[in-house]
């Protein structure tokens, strides 16, 4: 199974959009750190940064209010304690 951690608020919307299950959150001050785990998550990532990447605008923008809950709430998401946060089928 490939992981992923970023800094990267878009990338992590991305990943998030494209169903890939958000296995960790921890915020530092201003930045947040989003975990990701899961099959294909190395090759979306490189599609986003290749600009080559496509995802459906409706999940897309779903998955920027659910992360930005998650940024701004008081739940943390670490691995490990049972907190795993999968999206929501559209």
């Amino acid at each position: 199974m490939q992981q992923i951690e970023t800094t990267e608020f878009f990338l992590a919307v991305f990943l998030h959009s494209e169903g890939i299950p958000l296995t960790g959150h921890t915020r530092d001050q201003q930045r947040s750190t989003f975990a990701f785990s899961g099959e294909g998550v190395n090759d979306l990532a490189l599609s986003f940064f290749n600009k080559t990447a496509q995802t459906n605008v409706a999940s897309f923008a779903k998955s920027i209010r659910q992360l930005i809950s998650i940024m701004y709430g008081t739940t943390t998401i670490q691995p490990g304690n049972y907190n795993e946060y999968r999206k929501e089928t559209v």
